[in-house]
C-alpha cells in the first residue's frame, strides 16, 4: 500500500469508526477519543484529517452521498424511487438531534475551510445527481420539463431547505420524517405529465 492509500485508508477507518459510534451511542455521546480508539489511531492522528467530530460528521454526509448514487448508476428498473431511497437512507444515517444539526450548519457558514469543503462536495453531489436525473429522463422516468442540472440543484435546494426549516423547530418531530413530506412533494414535480 502506497503512502496516498494508506492516507485514504486511514480516512476511511476514521469514518467507519464515527459512523458505527454515533448509531450506537448518539454524536453527542461519543468523543474524539473514542472515535480514534475504534479505529486504531492515535487522537493526534484523528487530528491530523479532522478538526473535530462536527468535521467528521460533514464528511460522512459526503461519502454516504457518494457511495448510494455510484450504486444508481446503470440500474436497469426504474431509477425514481431507487434515488428517493438513496437520499432518504442518506438522511436516516444523520443525528435526529436539532440542536445538533444546526450547530454543524452553523459551524460550516462560520469556518471558510469548511464552508469551501461543503460547496466542493455539493458541486461534486450535484453532478453525480445530474447524471442520475439525465439518465432517468431518457428512460422518461423523469420530465424533461427542466434541464437535468437544474433538477439536481433543486434537490439540493429542497434538502437543505428542509434541514434548516426542520433545525429551526419547524415540522415533523423526526429529520427523517420532514424529508419524506419535503420530497415527497419533490418528486411528484418530476414525474412526465401523461
Amino acid at each position: 500500500m502506497n503512502r496516498e492509500q494508506k492516507k485514504n485508508a486511514t480516512r476511511q477507518a476514521i469514518i467507519d469508526a464515527a459512523l458505527t459510534l454515533f448509531a450506537a451511542h448518539g454524536y453527542a455521546g461519543t468523543s474524539v477519543n473514542q472515535i480514534a480508539e475504534a479505529a486504531g489511531v492515535a487522537k493526534g492522528t484523528f487530528f491530523n484529517y479532522f478538526a473535530g467530530k462536527e468535521q467528521v460528521l460533514c464528511d460522512i454526509q459526503h461519502t454516504l452521498a457518494t457511495e448510494h448514487f455510484a450504486k444508481l448508476e446503470g440500474t436497469e428498473g426504474p431509477i425514481l424511487p431507487l434515488l428517493r431511497e438513496a437520499l432518504m437512507d442518506m438522511i436516516r444515517q444523520l443525528p435526529d438531534e436539532r440542536t445538533l444539526m444546526l450547530a454543524v450548519i452553523q459551524m460550516k457558514l462560520h469556518s471558510p475551510a469548511l464552508l469551501e469543503q461543503e460547496r466542493a462536495d455539493t458541486e461534486n453531489f450535484m453532478r453525480m445527481l445530474t447524471d442520475i436525473v439525465a439518465y432517468a429522463q431518457e428512460r422518461g422516468e423523469i420530465s424533461r420539463s427542466l434541464p437535468a442540472k437544474v433538477i439536481a440543484e433543486l434537490a439540493v435546494q429542497t434538502y437543505d431547505g428542509a434541514l434548516l426549516y426542520w433545525c429551526k423547530g419547524f415540522g415533523e418531530e423526526r429529520l427523517v420524517n420532514q424529508m419524506a413530506i419535503s420530497f415527497e412533494l419533490f418528486f411528484r414535480g418530476l414525474v412526465p405529465e401523461k
